[in-house]
This record gives structure tokens, sequence and C-alpha cells, in this order.
């Protein structure tokens, strides 16, 4: 039994099972050293003692996690005013992102309320976002702003991106945003910093490619060279995803191994023209430790990706093991590694880039032993691409579970896209680009010229996959899956990584037969509903619900929509929702009424995700132009609900209606279709954004049947005239979805007065998250999301 990679399985098992149950401080800690003391204690009985060790590395992963979200007073107490305030500290990091976007990180110093200034004992990092670019901001220099500070939290949808922990990772504990760099006042740093002296020569060089180039050339040599790979505009970052190689933008092992390649080989050529040298020690056991000082300036030089500092410290590891002497496996090596970064930051366990980064590497040194052996006696011709493939396929494998998990996408075009751009990349573009970073403060000239080589290979780069992806089958597809589909796809995976050792006997063939059974029975048998749910997903300041019942049917009820252009709730919060819940197929999709919060949302949904029928209260043409062109174009049928009341028969399980008033009508709050579903006992009423003429045309029309659970129409707007609803239809619960500390201050506190008065229960995805319904048929069963489940 290899002790290291069991030491690592075990603290990934208990840091994976903390987001879902922490186990009881009170209890963990003493316990964890009872299991410590009985592991030494019985050190003569190994089995024993290592089941020991295990237990007490799962249980103090699990016990860790909660630790490393800081909590620091000064946060807490700034988030919680509304107004500005004024916020100084040092600058940490500054970093371009797309659009003409960038962030700073700052270490917060002072917070400011008016004239009061709140000098902090214990600073904290802050990250702050501009909607432009800094220009000569470096590390150490003094910054001042305005602005409000924002402690990070989730929206509390599943599936969705867990925002606080990603900060954490990072030590960041605050964020703020920015629209005007001319507000920030800066005050050049006077210290001196190997860091500081980094940053600046970076902003040389970018002001240098940005001058001697294109635009669209500089951006894509900057994102290769520099490592400003978040800067590259969002068309050629997804074109970069569907083919597959965004790797070869994010400064990875390649961009290292290449950078001490041709470091070795030059310092080669020199050590071998001194023959005292060579007497004295082999070029292999000094020459990896003198390119270790040129391998950490380029890491921080490309901001210190967790990718890249992985390169380094196996580069590191390596370069003193050939000193000493010390042969040692690859894979233990490499599960070292984890296991250090891991003890050292926890919270990398859930980075994208780390997973990605270290299970690529797995994958490779599972496959390079047989590859290689297989290829050895093909001429070279064949053998470096074939090899090359080789690579891919086997980084490809130990991969796709994560990068479906983490990013949804499925790229076909991905090994042959590799197989001829790799190359290109590695071979001429990087190697060049690396030359001219290194050239431009002595010889600009022939930097400028090999700068423009570089981004001339890109842009041939990005041509080529262009054309790949329009070939037929190659397309890039979005796939949600459940979380046991994610567990299946690794679990049948495993044979093909592990096909060399399989083929050469070390495992035995029939070994691998049951693992792909159970990773079949995982992915066949998925749990279904076995009664009619309600779902309101916390999509922020909008609205969105999912009607479910035991039939597979599916209704989506508007799709939410933040106002902002940088985030698409579709993309980043729906989908991966309806993905973890097992939808693949929409029934219907309802539009109660054409507002950007509920309907930019749906765009994402129609073009991702089967959809029989798509429901509105007014004509297709009158539609918002975007939406009603992925319509047409996916061949969506189209049903205007017509006014009063309309059985919906395609439902099938109890009586579902919907409502609008009858035309015409001034405001399209008061248009929105309502929704009424009985199943038994149980009646639900979904009312859109009705307002106060609207609620009035409802309760003239009457109600098809009992309404025991009301979702609150308009977000609980004040000028909804809820109350007229809450005396008609004395509902058991109410719902409402709205923004956390959102800047209409819904719901309205006189609704919520009324629900205290009436002493009915209020449901709210702003301090809630996502809240689910069960009809029982004799009363609703209620819960709502929290640590990855509904409890």
């Amino acid at each position: 039994m290899q002790l290291v990679p069991a030491i690592l399985a075990a603290i990934i098992a208990g840091l994976l099972s903390a987001p879902y149950a922490l186990f009881p401080a009170a209890i963990g800690w003493p316990l964890l050293g009872l299991l410590l003391i009985a592991a030494i204690a019985l050190r003569r009985q190994p089995p024993i003692a290592v089941t020991l060790l295990l237990l007490a590395c799962c249980l103090s992963a699990n016990l860790s996690y909660p630790l490393q979200f800081k909590h620091n007073a000064a946060v807490d107490r700034a988030a919680d005013r509304s107004q500005k305030l004024k916020i100084t500290g040092t600058v940490l990091d500054v970093r371009a992102r797309s659009a003409g976007r960038s962030s700073i990180d700052l270490r917060v110093s002072s917070v400011a309320v008016t004239d009061t200034v709140e000098v902090l004992s214990e600073p904290f990092v802050l990250r702050l976002f501009l909607d432009q670019q800094v220009a000569g901001l470096l590390p150490g220099d003094r910054v001042g702003f305005y602005g409000k500070l924002r402690k990070p939290r989730l929206f509390g949808i599943p599936g969705e991106f867990h925002w606080p922990r990603y900060l954490a990772s990072q030590g960041v504990q605050a964020t703020s945003w920015l629209k005007d760099v001319d507000r920030l006042q800066i005050e050049a740093g006077r210290e001196f910093s190997f860091k500081r002296l980094i940053a600046a020569w970076k902003n040389r060089a970018r002001v240098f490619i940005s001058a001697s180039l294109s635009a669209a050339r500089a951006e894509l040599v900057r994102g290769l060279v520099l490592g400003e790979g978040r800067s590259l505009p969002d068309e050629t970052r997804r074109l970069l995803a569907a083919g597959g190689i965004s790797h070869l933008f994010a400064i990875s092992g390649l961009h290292l191994g290449l950078l001490a390649l041709f470091g070795y080989r030059l310092l080669l050529l020199v050590y071998r023209r001194f023959d005292g040298l060579l007497l004295w020690q082999p070029p292999q056991r000094v020459l990896p430790l003198l390119m270790l000082p040129a391998l950490l300036i380029y890491l921080m030089l490309t901001g210190d990706a967790v990718a890249t500092r992985r390169a380094f410290c196996l580069a590191f590891a390596v370069a003193l093991l050939l000193l000493w002497r010390r042969p040692v496996q690859p894979l233990r090596l490499l599960c070292s590694l984890a296991l250090i970064f891991l003890l050292l930051n926890p919270l990398l366990l859930w980075q994208p880039s780390w997973q990605l980064s270290f299970s690529g590497a797995v994958g490779i040194l599972l496959w390079q032993p047989g590859w290689q052996t297989a290829l050895q006696s093909l001429p070279g011709y064949l053998k470096v691409p074939l090899g090359l493939l080789s690579v891919t396929i086997a980084a490809t494998l130990a991969t796709l579970p994560l990068v479906l998990f983490n990013f949804h996408l499925l790229a076909p075009v991905g090994p042959l896209a590799n197989l001829l751009c790799v190359p290109l990349v590695a071979m001429l573009a990087l190697p060049v680009g690396l030359l001219g970073l290194l050239l431009f403060p002595a010889i600009p000239l022939l930097a400028g010229y090999c700068f423009e080589f570089c981004g001339f290979i890109l842009q041939a780069v990005l041509s080529l996959v262009g054309w790949l992806l329009s070939l037929p089958g190659l397309a890039e597809q979005y796939q949600y899956l459940t979380n046991r589909q994610y567990l299946a796809l690794t679990v049948l995976l495993l044979p093909l990584l592990f096909f060399w050792q399989l083929r050469s006997g070390r495992f035995k063939l029939r070994s691998a037969l049951p693992v792909v059974l159970f990773g079949g029975l995982l992915w066949v048998f998925q749990p279904t509903e076995t009664t009619t749910t309600l779902t309101m997903f916390s999509v922020g300041q909008g609205e969105s619900l999912l009607l479910r019942n035991r039939h597979r049917q599916a209704i989506l009820v508007d799709g939410g929509g933040l106002y902002s252009k940088n985030f698409d709730v579709g993309e980043r919060l729906l989908a991966p929702a309806l993905g973890v819940l097992g939808v693949k197929t929409l029934t219907a999709v309802v539009l109660t009424h054409d507002h950007p919060d509920h309907r930019k949302g749906l765009e994402f949904i129609l073009k991702q995700f089967p959809v029989e029928q798509f429901w509105a209260g007014v004509p297709l043409a009158d539609l918002d132009a975007r939406l009603r062109q992925i319509i047409v174009a996916r061949g969506i049928n189209f049903r205007q609900i017509e006014p009063g009341w309309s059985r919906i028969d395609r439902w099938k399980n109890g009586t579902m209606m919907t409502f609008r008033a009858a035309d015409p009508v001034a405001r399209k709050n008061d248009a929105s279709l309502v929704l009424y579903l009985q199943e038994q006992d149980d009646g639900l009423l979904l009312t859109g954004d009705l307002e106060r003429y609207g609620v009035g045309q409802l309760l003239a029309a009457g109600f098809p049947g009992p309404v025991t659970m009301l979702k609150l129409p308009h977000h609980g707007s004040r000028h909804s005239d809820s109350d007229r609803l809450l005396k008609r239809l004395q509902p058991q619960y109410c719902l409402v979805s709205a923004g956390y500390r959102n800047r209409y201050r819904l719901p309205a506190e006189q609704l919520l007065a009324q629900l205290d008065e009436r002493e009915i229960p209020l449901f709210r995805t702003d301090l809630q998250g996502s809240i689910r319904a069960e009809a029982t048929g004799h009363g609703w069963r209620l819960s709502r999301w929290y640590r990855g489940l509904f409890r």
C-alpha cells in the first residue's frame, strides 16, 4: 500500500464531505486526538495503525474546512452599511480582465464613514472590480476610493459556482466595485520589492506589445506570453473552449517546461566548454538548479497561477532529487506535491485550475509507459504525432469529468485540435514570444518582429480551430449532468485510464468488468420525482420557478435575469441547476411577461435544452427580438395564452390552468400570466408581476379551486395589492422571489407586517436561497437549498 496516495485520498474525502456535512467540532477535535494517539500506540500493527491514521486525516480535513473562511469583524461592520465608505489599502496584485475591465487586490488598512476613520488592527484583503483598465498601478502603491463593501455570498441554487470559496482560497474576504478609474486616489509606493520590480517589467512588456501589434494580435500575445488569458475577448475564450485548447493560453507546465528546456540547452552549451565543470559535476545534476531562478521570475511575471505553481514545485523537486541522486516514481512525487498543496491551502481542491492541472498530469503519467513502449519501434515521423495524440487522449480522459462538472462543455474536436495546434503553439508561437519577452528591453526592433510572428501564428491557430468546429459532428456541446452521472462517468473512465496496465497484465482484464457495470448502473438508474414539486430558484432580483411531476414533465416559469451584461443567469445559474435536478427536456417554458428580470435567463435555456412548447400572453411578434429569433431558429412550438382561465391538458398530474387579463392592459406587469395547479387538496397560484389592476382582474375572474400556497405578485411589492389576495385566498404558505438587499427594498415592509398579522409563513429566496415545495395531497412540504441538498 502506498501511504502518500492513501493519505491524499483520505484528505480529499474529508474535504469533499465537509460542504454537505460538517463533523461537530466539540466532538471532532477530541476524537481526532484519540485517533492519532491510538495510531501511535498501535504502530506495531501496521494495518490497524494505518487505518486509524487515514481516519484521522479524513476527520482533520473535514474539521479544517470551515476554518478556511476567515471572519473579520471590520468586514462584517462595513458590509452592514448601505452608504459608501472611504476605503484605503495597499495594492497586492493587478489583473486585466475581458471587455476592458480589471481587478485590484488590496490589503485594506482603514475604512472611513464620513469623518470617522477606523484603522484596522486586523487588515483584510479586498478585491476591487473596475469597468476600465488600470495603467501603471504596481504592487505596493497606496489606493483610496469611495465604494460599498460586500461580503461574498452564494445565491443558494443547485449547481452554482461557489464564489465565496473561490475567493477564500485566494485570501480575499470582501469585494467592491468601481465604474471609473478616475475615482481612484493613487499614491506611488516607495518601498522596493522584487514583486514590484517584476510587475513594472510586465507593465512595460504589456505596453510594448500593445504598441507593436494590432489590437487582436496584441490580446493573443499577451494572453500566451504574459498569462493574461482572462483579458481575451469573450468570443475568443468561447472559441478556445469549444476547440478544447484553452489550456494553451493558461500559463502551465507547458510554458514552464519549454522555458526550462531552452534554458537547459543554452546552459548546457556553456557548461560543456569548461572541462573543470564537467569533471566537478555532471550537468544534469547542476543545471536544473540553475534554471530555477528564471522559472521563478516567469512564475511571478505571469501571475502565479495554480497550474504554473504546480509545475514550478515539480521542477524544484526534480532538481533537488537529481542533485541528491534520489530516484522517485513520478506518480508518487506528484501525489506528494498535491498533498503539500492541500495541506497549505485545502480550498485549492475546488479550484478548476488545480483539479485539471493535477488530474491531467496523473492521466499522462498513467499512459506514458504504455504508449512509449508501443511506439518505440516506429519511425520518428510517426512517433512524434502519435505520442502527442496519446498524451492528448490521456489528459482528456483524466480531465473529462472535471471539465464537464466545472464548465459543462464537451469539445469533440479537442483531440484533433490539440494534435494540430499544440505543435504550432509549443514549437513556434511560444518560443518566439518568450524570445521577444527577453529581447524587448535591449533590442526592441527584433522583439517586435518576434511578437508579430507569435501573433500571426496564434491568429492562424484560431482560424484553424474555427474551421474544425464547422465540420459535421465536431461542434461543442453543452452537457448538464446530475452529480450521480458525474460520478458514473468518472467510474466508467477508470478502466480507460488504466488501459495500458490492464493490457500488460498488471491488472486482470476481468477486474474492469465490475467497475464498468457499477458505473453503468449509476448512470442509468437516476432518482425521479414521486410527487408534484415546485422549485423557486434563487436568481437574484428576478424570478424563475420549475414545476415537475412523477411523469418526468417539467415546466420552467420565467428565467430571471440580472441587470448585468457580464452575468448570464441562464448560463451561470439556471442551466447547472436544471442539470443537478436531472431535467433534460422541458415540457414547456412560460414567460409570464416580457421584462428583463424574467426573460433574459431564458435565452440560454432555449438554446441548450430541448423545449416542446413556449407559452406567452402576447403574440410571438411582440416578444423581445432576441428571444423571438431563438424560438424560431430552434423550431419551438409557440402558444399564445387566451384571456381568462384556460385549462392545460398537457400536464398529467392534477389540474393546471392559466389566466391572463383581458386586453388592453396598460402595463406589462398587469398582463402577467398566472398559473394555477391543484393536486387533491393542495392548490398553488403563481401570480407573475401583477400589480393592483391585474390583481383586481384576477379577483374578479375567481379561482378554479383552493389556494394553499401563494407566490406573491411582483416580488412582494406594495403596489400589487397583495392584501386583497391574502384576505380572499387565506393561503397556508407564501413565497417571494427577491434579490439580497435589493435596491427596491422588496419584499415591502407593509406586506411583511400583513403576513405577520395573519400568521402566514413566508419563504423568500433572498434570505433562504432556493425553495422547494412538495405536494403531498394534504399540505405542502417545504425545504430550502442548504449545503448541497434540499433540507
